[in-house]
């Protein structure tokens, strides 16, 4: 991840000093932190793909930078129009979406902990917490959680993961995640097949020893998938 900092602006551009450097590539996210976007959480062309997937009965939308249950809602009341059987997953991945993380989970599906994003947005020691409270909160409501982004980072280009990643996977299965989530190491790595193997087989370790009075209260069930 790059930093930069804003030396001076004018109404169409920024001058900034580079912090920590690196290669920018084409398509990258951009976070402001401390700032909120202005854009709207659904778009026209995402209006365009949800009519898409409507049309091709997919199972799930997973809706990015949620601020509040507002656009969970709008999204809920036009499948219904449809007569869609879609579930609504909420992706947690700003600093807005906090204060409102309750009423947001409550008004979906289920919630995905987008920690990439979230990384950026807050300093790096409280995104674990935050990963605990929204999983928590999750299964309180009986609602499904997956835990995704920078699972199994170092398989993107290296055959084998390191043992804070391993621990990390382990730590999101303990808490009562649902589902892990891999996205570069299977998008574009090197060794996508056993990035999967990797986090199936420690998923699977990690619950062969977890008793049911372990795992925090859960009052739903997990995704449905039709």
């Amino acid at each position: 991840m790059m930093s930069l900092m804003v030396k001076s602006k004018t109404d169409d551009s920024v001058q900034c000093e580079v912090v920590d450097g690196g290669e920018l590539k084409s398509r990258r996210h951009l976070n402001v932190r401390g700032k909120s976007a202005t854009l709207p959480s659904i778009t026209e062309k995402d209006w365009d793909d949800i009519k898409f997937g409507v049309d091709n009965k997919v199972d799930f939308y997973a809706v990015s930078f949620v601020k509040d249950a507002q656009v969970v809602h709008e999204l809920k009341n036009y499948l219904q129009s449809c007569d869609a059987d879609i579930q609504v997953i909420v992706k947690i991945e700003s600093a807005d979406s906090i204060p409102n993380l309750h009423s947001i989970i409550t008004a979906s599906d289920g919630a995905m902990v987008a920690r990439g994003d979230l990384g950026a947005e807050l300093p790096i020691e409280e995104v674990p917490l935050l990963q605990e409270e929204i999983i928590r909160t999750c299964r309180s409501m009986g609602k499904a959680v997956i835990v995704a982004t920078n699972m199994l980072e170092s398989m993107i280009v290296h055959p084998t993961p390191t043992r804070a990643e391993v621990s990390d996977i382990a730590i999101a299965v303990r808490e009562g995640a649902d589902a892990v989530m891999l996205s570069g190491e299977t998008a574009h790595g090197k060794f996508p097949l056993k990035a999967v193997k990797v986090m199936q087989t420690v998923a699977l370790r990690t619950e062969a020893t977890i008793s049911v009075g372990e795992m925090p209260p859960y009052l739903g069930q997990a995704f449905k998938v039709t």
